[in-house]
């Protein structure tokens, strides 16, 4: 018994020993024997034939070490060499090989053990000793093969995600590059148009970006509309003011957003603007932006305002022209031809009927002609009134065009200039042979009345009203103009019943 435990106690220091020298032992060998080949470009070529390579390597080793025990003294125990070239084994080749080399390890393990007894009996302790360190062979063989699988695995699985992620570094790379020429790009486009680009906070008046055109239109530095969002709106002229404000608030997030109104630059000089928006919204269909874009019309509208001022003049002269010339003349014809009626109705002659027949014609082409120019030089807007213009309007439409065209006004309404009756006027017509012309109306009601300060003229019609493809067309955009041009609004829908076509004007006094 006493020899049995010296030899577990020799057991123990061995086992002792090589938990403190075999970690650094083999990843001295691990190094030194299978990374320089992954430098040399030949670790592809090892792997490949890591079983056969393996197995030979250490069976060389393990017979060598074999050789050197049986030469040795036999109380030198080689047991840790052993154990290093089973993990080498394990860890470089399959777990074939290191089964094999456990194997080989082994039978020299046993050979050495029996030098050891020399000749002695050998005993139950002997094959325990035998079995437990063939077991520690195994279970260094399996341990180690287990380790290098997982470290294989987390090898492979590191380096897939670090090529993940350099595809997506990469990818992030790219996509910031894309971002920043676009962005490069929009700031080129913003900053170099004439119109005033600008966005803002869906939940907030916080602006977010305005192109510098805003300080060449506004008069005002990009700066302080930052620093007091509500700078654009204070300087809108107060007529339009609220109408742009409860558009702002009502429209811009629907993306109905569309105004034209005037601001007063710091110099008291007056812009015309046209303002659009439209909502920009997230992955959810949330409006988190609204961007819109400002432009100055004033040189547009001052064109246009001489267009129709050079339309109602010329269609004054032709008016004029009209009554002065032309119908002077049929007069003098009809009264040739009364006279020529007189004549040969003395003589009983039977072209007396003739003529009294050109007499009839004759006058209702004055009347016609009478009409024509009272509708294209409305001569009485500026000695009878509005109301009285919209009379006579009311009563040519009824008989040119055989249908009840009427005029509502209570009381006479007055006008601040001329220009405001010229183009109330020229709303009404334009709308009247609008209801004539397509809606084919038999009823027309032309309505003209003072409601505060509000002057408000409303025509209605029974007809079909107008239709969808006709609310672009060049009359109703010529009366919404028109009625801007006097600081009113225009609205055109259908009528109480839902037929027919209303079209309203409101202007301030």
């Amino acid at each position: 018994m006493g020899r049995l435990s010296d030899w577990l106690k020799r057991r123990s220091e061995d086992a002792l020993g090589m938990a403190g020298v075999f970690p650094a032992v083999f990843r001295a060998m691990n190094d030194s024997y299978v990374r320089p080949h992954s430098h040399k470009g030949n670790l592809n070529r090892l792997k490949e034939n890591s079983d056969s390579v393996t197995g030979v390597v250490c069976f060389l080793l393990v017979v060598g070490l074999a050789v050197i025990d049986l030469m040795s003294v036999p109380k030198i125990n080689f047991t840790v060499f052993y154990l290093m070239i089973v993990a080498f084994a394990s860890w470089n080749g399959s777990r074939k090989a290191g089964l094999f080399i456990v194997l080989l390890s082994s039978l020299a393990l046993f050979v050495h053990e029996v030098r050891a007894y020399a000749g002695q009996h050998l005993d139950w302790a002997f094959s325990w000793n035998v079995g437990m360190q063939i077991a520690i062979y195994l279970a260094a063989a399996f341990l180690v093969s287990a380790i290098r699988n997982l470290t294989e695995n987390l090898e492979r699985r590191v380096h897939d995600r670090t090529a993940e992620l350099e595809r997506e570094v990469a990818e992030r790379q790219q996509t910031g590059e894309q971002l920043f020429k676009t962005m490069q790009q929009f700031r080129q486009l913003a900053e170099n148009i004439t119109d005033a680009f600008w966005m803002r906070e869906a939940a907030e008046m916080r602006v977010v970006y305005v192109s510098p055109a805003y300080e060449t239109i506004w008069g005002h530095s990009c700066k302080s509309l930052y620093q007091s969002p509500n700078a654009w709106l204070e300087a809108i002229h107060p007529e339009d003011r609220d109408r742009v404000a409860l558009a702002m608030r009502t429209k811009q997030s629907a993306g109905e957003y569309s105004q034209e109104y005037r601001i007063v630059r710091p110099d008291a000089t007056l812009r015309w603007i046209r303002d659009r928006a439209f909502p920009i919204r997230d992955g959810s269909g949330k409006v988190v932006r609204i961007v819109g874009i400002a432009e100055d019309i004033t040189e547009r509208r001052r064109l246009e305002r001489e267009i129709l001022e050079i339309s109602d003049r010329e269609q004054g002269r032709i008016g004029q022209d009209l009554h002065d010339s032309l119908c002077q003349k049929l007069v003098s014809i009809a009264f040739d031809n009364n006279s020529l009626e007189r004549k040969l109705a003395s003589r009983s002659l039977p072209e007396a009927a003739t003529a009294q027949q050109i007499a009839s014609v004759l006058d209702d082409v004055i009347t016609e002609a009478r009409a024509v120019a009272r509708g294209l030089f409305p001569v009485q807007l500026e000695t009878d009134g509005l109301k009285v213009a919209l009379e006579q309007l009311a009563a040519t439409v009824s008989i040119r065009s055989k249908i009840n065209c009427q005029l509502e006004c209570p009381e006479p309404v007055s006008l601040r200039d001329n220009v405001m009756a010229t183009h109330l006027y020229r709303i009404a017509q334009e709308a009247v042979n609008n209801g004539i012309k397509h809606g084919q109306a038999k009823n027309i009601t032309i309505q003209l009345q003072a409601v505060d300060d509000l002057i408000e003229l409303n025509i209605s019609d029974d007809g079909a009203g107008i239709p969808v493809s006709r609310t672009g067309g060049m009359g109703l955009h010529i009366m919404d103009y028109r009625a801007r041009t006097i600081g009113g609004t225009l609205s055109i829908g259908r009528g109480p019943n839902g037929t027919g076509t209303t079209v309203t004007c409101c202007v301030r006094q």
